[in-house]
């Protein structure tokens, strides 16, 4: 099978492409992306796309770097395809940063992607990586430790990434170039051996052929593709987890104890994984020893201990959740708002809206049984009603209970988070504790058989996101 069809197949097996796309294909002048690029023009048509090329110069190598940017800019123009440009000092970056320069280009290199797809609207980006390149990644990734994952190598779609190329081999390319007679440019830094990936390009990989497996290729091919499969199937079963024991909060995500404590060590790894990509999202700088640290974390610490992470993030073991919070939020100042009949009032602090009404109490009238509800009799009630939190001295007799009980052993009764006290919103009249909102009304005021009116109160979500909350049990 020779190139064209190998390409064409990628692209339909893996749907890569639809028609009406517009695609921003990396160039950076060598064989590789070159003859990408020429292959998606001379299928332009028949995909039903429109091209666009992002070349980003380096700085690494001076004139060479300058030489190889005029070259694609100039082949963009004979091809009549627009070109995006950007000169970066990733040398700069490196020591500002102390990141190896391949990891140090990747990350300035795909920033830079995203920002020019980003401002001419491309629903893909096309990248070069041919079945060479996967080749030594998946090695590379063994030596590093990595799991499952790294044994897939690089995967030929990720979001809005797709790689045309990744089932071609390298040297299939460049036969394709010489018969079509496609100028390219070589980057002279491929044939050193200082970097980690050339050295098992240039030394490992044809040891490896020559002495003990001349059919690498194929066997890591297979195993590329075994890996896929188990990872696709190991997503499935970890997205399933994640959403029965993982709650977001604006400030963060809770990981319900009881149902973590049941899930298989695999899992266990990889909710905790996708709980820092949601905060952060992505999982850069986060490793497999954090991973393993904050797993053992929630197993064996207990209750209250904090544990900080990395990018700022902090963990922490409350009764029945454990939080990961994205940055630790203020302390809660005091607050205090007036709350009219009928009407209603926002409370930012909380992140909530409570709101009034007065109905009459009539035979059929019904409870909505939701602790986003309260009930109580209205006529009760002496002074105005307003909104505040918890202040010391506090106390008011729950529901179904015929003692006072301090609001503090209220709240550690019923395991909430010593961060979350002060954001937990109660409805007062005067000094009298209405509702603790979402929890429970006080006994004294709730609705009886001689009832007339009943007071309505609602507390409602500010956004979308908190439609799951609590960040305190309700």
């Amino acid at each position: 099978m020779d190139i064209v069809e190998v390409f064409k197949n990628t692209v339909h097996k893996y749907r890569m492409i639809k028609s009406g796309d517009k695609i921003l294909v990396g160039v950076s002048g060598g064989p590789d992306s070159v003859c990408l690029l020429h292959l998606l023009l001379r299928f332009k048509e028949e995909f039903g796309i429109d091209l666009a090329i992002a070349h980003l110069n380096h700085s690494f190598r001076g004139r060479e770097a300058d030489e190889d940017e005029a070259f694609v800019k100039e082949l963009a123009k004979s091809w009549g395809v627009h070109c995006y440009t950007q000169k970066i000092d990733v040398p700069a970056y490196i020591r500002e940063t102390g990141l190896s320069p391949e990891d140090a280009a990747r990350r300035v290199r795909y920033a830079f992607f995203e920002r020019v797809r980003e401002k001419i609207k491309a629903s893909r980006i096309a990248l070069a990586h041919n079945s060479n390149d996967r080749e030594e990644t998946i090695l590379m990734n063994i030596f590093r430790g990595s799991g499952i994952e790294g044994l897939v190598g690089i995967e030929p779609v990720r979001d809005h990434y797709i790689r045309p190329l990744i089932e071609v081999e390298r040297g299939a390319i460049e036969e394709y170039l010489k018969k079509k007679g496609i100028p390219f440019r070589i980057d002279s830094t491929n044939f050193q051996t200082i970097y980690f990936r050339n050295k098992i390009r240039l030394e490992l990989l044809p040891l490896i052929k020559r002495e003990y497996c001349p059919h690498l290729s194929t066997s890591l091919k297979k195993l590329s593709e075994i890996a896929s499969l188990d990872v696709s199937l190991l997503e499935e079963l970890s997205r399933e987890a994640y959403s029965g024991a993982v709650k977001r909060m604006s400030c963060g995500v809770m990981i319900n104890l009881e149902k973590f404590e049941k899930m298989h060590d695999s899992l266990k790894f990889r909710v905790v994984r996708k709980a820092v990509e949601e905060i952060l999202g992505n999982l850069q700088d986060f490793e497999y020893r954090h991973a393993k640290m904050l797993v053992e974390f929630i197993k064996e610490k207990p209750t209250g201990s904090r544990l900080n992470l990395p990018r700022g993030l902090v963990g922490e073991k409350s009764y029945e959740y454990f939080y990961i919070y994205g940055k630790s939020p203020p302390k809660t100042q005091s607050f205090y708002y007036e709350l009219l009949v009928p009407g209603e009032v926002e409370i930012p602090e909380a992140g909530v809206i409570i709101g009034a009404r007065v109905l009459e109490a009539k035979k059929d009238f019904s409870f909505e049984k939701n602790p986003h509800y309260a009930y109580l009799d209205y006529e009760r009630i002496e002074e105005r009603l307003a909104v505040r939190n918890r202040k010391p001295g506090d106390r008011f007799i729950p529901l179904g209970s015929g003692f006072f009980k301090k609001l503090q052993d209220f709240f550690v009764d019923n395991k909430i988070p010593v961060r979350e006290r002060d954001r937990v919103p109660l409805v007062v009249s005067g000094d009298q504790i209405l509702w603790v909102c979402g929890m429970r009304i006080d006994e004294r005021y709730k609705v009886t058989e001689s009832t007339k009116k009943v007071l309505v109160l609602e507390m409602k979500m500010k956004n979308k996101m908190q439609e799951e909350w609590p960040c305190w049990k309700i």
